[in-house]
């Protein structure tokens, strides 16, 4: 186990694991810096800093080799060759204050552009290329938060009309979309209590959905109905969520500790409490041998996983 200090304390609620020992971390708190460091896990040296000129960061992703990290932005999606240092906006995502998320064996990318809606599902190839698989654009619906399954084939968002859908009602729910971007089932969500963060199981058959206190919930990503929770114990609650290739779910907490849960059979198997202060992050590799958790002032705790 290591703890990394940033040379810049603040909520690292942005976090990624890439592959070879790789850290990324950032924090998408309005008005604190959202500069996103790069670490070598096993040695705690910085290995680089993106600074971000204006406002908060949106989501971190490294590619499935670790040479790109795609960083999301007000500005619009950059690219950082880690091995090069040089770095690319993506034109088409200019301006677009997106948000993103990259399947764990990074061969897809969904991006919502929150200036009009619109969500769009690429293939990543060689050198980052993008590459088009699906698209589609919502009228009257904000869409944010998006999950995707391990191999991109499925993917979740939130829809939100709490400013005015149909009516004027306030509704909200988490849309699934298919392989080729059709919708393929709904989950209603409460307006007031908005959900973010959410995460698909290793399978691809679950969604788990933080509530905003120390339960997630569960529900079948096929027909949207709710399966079970993982109901933490005492009041601290859930701030992250990330999913082990073998299955194991972990939460980070309040109080500091990572929780492993057996999701099947919704049983804890262990708790790590490195006393290094409120969690507001976890992750792991894509291989799962490495995880990482932020803390709210600025650190970062590595370990080697052994399931």
């Amino acid at each position: 186990m290591r703890i990394i200090q940033s040379d810049n304390p603040r909520p690292l609620d942005l976090l990624a694991v890439g592959p070879g020992g790789l850290v990324a971390a950032s924090t998408f708190v309005f008005d604190a810096p959202g500069d996103v460091e790069v670490w070598d896990a096993g040695t705690g040296t910085r290995q680089c800093i993106h600074h971000i000129p204006d406002r908060e960061t949106e989501c971190i992703a490294f590619t499935s080799d670790g040479r790109f990290l795609f960083v999301g932005a007000t500005a619009g999606i950059t690219v950082i060759d880690l091995h090069s240092g040089g770095k690319t906006a993506v034109s088409r995502f200019a301006g677009s204050s997106p948000d993103f998320v990259l399947s764990a064996d990074g061969t897809r990318l969904v991006v919502v552009n929150q200036n009009n809606n619109a969500v769009e599902c690429f293939a990543i190839g060689a050198g980052a290329h993008f590459s088009l698989v699906w698209s589609g654009q919502s009228d009257w619906r904000e869409h944010y938060a998006p999950a995707l399954n391990r191999d991109g084939t499925r993917a979740a968002l939130v829809a939100d009309t709490v400013y005015g859908g149909p009516g004027g009602r306030p509704s909200q729910h988490i849309q699934f979309y298919d392989a080729q971007g059709k919708f393929s089932g709904v989950i209603p969500l409460d307006p007031t209590d908005p959900k973010a963060g959410f995460v698909f199981t290793a399978d691809g058959m679950k969604l788990l959905v933080p509530t905003g206190s120390r339960t997630v919930q569960m529900f079948d990503a096929t027909t949207g109905a709710a399966v079970g929770e993982l109901v933490h114990p005492g009041r601290p609650y859930v701030t992250g969520i990330a999913v082990h290739p073998c299955g194991i779910v972990a939460c980070a907490r309040t109080n500091g500790t990572v929780t492993f849960w057996d999701a099947e059979k919704r049983e804890q198997i262990r708790t790590f409490d490195w006393k290094a202060g409120k969690l507001v992050s976890v992750a792991f590799a894509p291989d799962g041998a490495l995880a990482a958790a932020g803390t709210e002032d600025g650190k970062v705790v590595v370990w080697d996983v052994d399931v």
